[in-house]
């Protein structure tokens, strides 16, 4: 008996060790790390930690920003003491010098030394040649450089008041510019939010001030495809649109901030055209939702970046005062308890009210138009938006019935290429629930496409005539709703299996609140459903939150039964993680017991293992003690 205590407690001792390590501090190690500060929790790195994926290029140093402002109360007060930092007016490595704007709207701080200063001179690093401003644009001093960032910012500000933007707002005559190293952070800027002041038109508006690489030298810009100036140009464009953003409304949705800055990166700067590189990561993601939280693998996902293709389609349709009347939209709007304000809700409300449109049949007729290509702007860079991505291509027939299941506003393109044993006409049968809309299409051998719509997808047939002789055909299936796993099935042979309505209801608005700090927002919503997990650690960008979600998304949603589990689970779930956010005992609670689930996500043979050497430690004992009882007994 004492034997059986003695190694249950071992073991009891061994998990609640390792799960205090990865529970105490979780969001703090997350911005920590983020920052690039020294406190790391070795023990989760090395157990439930995965590998980053290689980011390909710099990205915007915004999000994380916001997300530190929104999540401060949450952390703990000697994380807020190393991180303070990363909230206030940014201090240069050498003397700070400034030049103001000839339009007299910006302030450039720079300095001519350490590692903020601006690289004009060549410098190696290793073996590698890497070549400074003088090489790129004939300036020789940083003087000129800060002149020329401050002549770019004056030439954005006039654009940005001809499409009729409110500038943004300042608490002093100046708006401040940082030139400083954010290429060892990855980012080609960020824009921090400030204060609240009288003078801001809009009650939730704040100022901010804008950071930007010194230099756009180093390769992650790739400047001999982009020089410095290009690379400055459309950093400005995207940043002072974030600028202006916060004087409408600092509870922003981080996805369509991010949407809406590259976008003006094109229509700022068209001759640039480096936006056409995050399209690609959407496309082959498709299935992911429109609004996908923009996190640390952004540009691998395409989360908001990418999707600005979205608002080039709005743009066409609607125009490009859409757009900016979506950011007043968002101005004139509470935060709905410290939340972000979701904006999937707002874009669907002003298409309705103002253009006679909805987000369902906009967001469908782009999927759409992903194919067709058939955009009428920018005409001489159509060539630079990728294709379509197919998510399994056929060529064997029939098919049998395939099942797929796609969250809030997502789609999937499926390829069917003609073959020796191809029939001549293809017929596809859709069924789908009713958030699902379906349209094939047919290109002929001479590259002209044809549609054939599915009027229903409620077991319905569309033939698709020559295929045999065609280059190809492709179904579009797209939930073209806010509610998540909406589901369709299809099949070449007839074939069909019945579908469930999602119990979820809408993802909007989110769950599980986060306290507020100062004019700061709260967490964006949990749109993909992972509420539990969410509240415990703090943040939907919690890597661990990320590592379930992900769980979910390519086991669970994948099969019948993982289905059936993820729909009770968001029928359930939502009451008991707005419990859990509002306690911190909870919280930790929560974060032990999902300790061994996370673990096993990440490393399952081991997780088995492990199970496996605890029922065999305990098996002996355990068997004594109820052979015991019976005896007894």
């Amino acid at each position: 008996m004492h034997r059986f205590y003695t190694c249950f407690a071992v073991i009891m001792v061994t998990l609640l060790q390792f799960a205090s390590v990865v529970s105490a501090g979780s969001l703090d190690d997350y911005y920590l790390q983020q920052f690039g500060e020294t406190r790391t929790l070795q023990l989760q790195k090395a157990i439930l930690s995965v590998l980053p994926e290689a980011q390909k290029s710099a990205r915007c140093g915004m999000p994380l920003k916001h997300g530190l402002k929104r999540d401060w109360n949450l952390l703990e007060q000697a994380t807020q003491k190393v991180l303070a930092k990363q909230l206030a007016l940014p201090t240069l490595s050498g003397t700070e010098q400034f030049v103001i704007s000839a339009g007299g709207h910006y302030r450039v701080h720079y300095t001519d030394s350490g590692v903020d200063a601006p690289h004009m001179s060549d410098y190696t690093v290793g073996s590698t040649l890497i070549r400074g401003i003088t090489y790129y644009t004939g300036l020789t001093s940083t003087s000129d450089w800060a002149a020329t960032v401050a002549a770019t910012f004056e030439n954005i500000y006039a654009q940005y008041n001809t499409l009729g933007y409110q500038p943004a707002p300042v608490s002093s005559g100046t708006y401040d510019i940082y030139l400083n190293n954010q290429a060892s952070l990855g980012y080609y800027g960020v824009t921090t939010s400030g204060n609240n002041v009288s003078s801001i038109t809009y009650p939730n508006g704040v100022t901010s001030w804008i950071e930007l690489d010194s230099s756009f030298t180093d390769p992650i810009f790739h400047p001999n495809t982009y020089s410095p100036l290009q690379s400055l140009q459309i950093t400005a464009a995207h940043e002072y649109h974030h600028a202006i953003q916060y004087g409408y409304n600092y509870y922003f949705d981080i996805w369509y901030a991010e949407a809406t800055s590259t976008w003006m990166e094109d229509e700022l700067y068209d001759s640039v055209n480096q936006l056409y590189n995050y399209i690609p990561e959407w496309f082959s993601n498709s299935t992911k939702s429109l609004d996908l939280a923009v996190g640390a693998d952004a540009v691998t996902t395409g989360a908001g970046y990418g999707r600005w293709i979205f608002n080039r389609y709005l743009a066409e349709k609607h125009g490009t005062d859409m757009i900016r009347s979506a950011w007043e939209k968002v101005g004139s709007l509470n935060s709905p308890g410290g939340y972000d304000i979701p904006m999937v809700p707002v874009l669907d409300s002003l298409l309705f009210a103002t253009y006679s449109s909805t987000l369902s049949t906009d967001f469908f007729d782009f999927a759409k138009r992903i194919y067709t290509r058939d955009w009428t702007s920018h005409l001489s860079d159509t060539g630079n938006i990728p294709a379509y991505s197919p998510v399994t291509t056929y060529s064997t027939y029939p098919v049998s019935t395939n099942t797929v299941t796609l969250p809030h506003y997502s789609f999937a393109y499926y390829k069917f290429m003609p073959s020796a044993g191809a029939p001549a006409n293809l017929n596809i049968t859709v069924t789908g629930t009713s958030g699902i809309k379906a349209t094939a299409f047919i290109k002929s051998s001479g590259g002209v496409i044809t549609e054939y719509p599915f009027s229903a997808v409620a077991g319905t047939t569309v033939a698709v005539p020559g295929f045999s002789t065609s280059s190809e055909v492709v179904l579009l299936i797209a939930n073209t709703t806010d509610t998540d796993n909406h589901t369709a099935n299809f099949s070449t042979n007839g074939t069909s299996v019945p579908v469930t309505e999602p119990t979820g209801g809408t993802v909007y608005p989110p769950t599980a609140p986060v306290t507020p700090v100062n004019n700061g927002g709260g967490s964006s919503k949990s749109s993909s459903g992972c509420f539990i997990a969410t509240a415990a650690y703090g943040s939907y960008l919690h890597p661990q939150v990320q590592l379930l979600r992900n769980f979910r998304d390519e086991h669970l949603l994948t099969n019948a039964p993982g289905r059936a589990f993820v729909a009770c689970y968001y029928r359930l779930s939502p009451p008991l993680a707005a419990f859990i956010a509002r306690h911190p005992l909870l919280r930790g609670v929560t974060r032990l017991i999902l300790t061994p689930i996370t673990c096993a996500v990440v490393h399952p043979a081991a997780t088995g293992a492990g199970l496996l050497l605890a029922i065999l430690i305990l098996y002996r004992p355990l068997r004594r003690r109820v052979l015991k009882l019976v005896a007894v007994g």
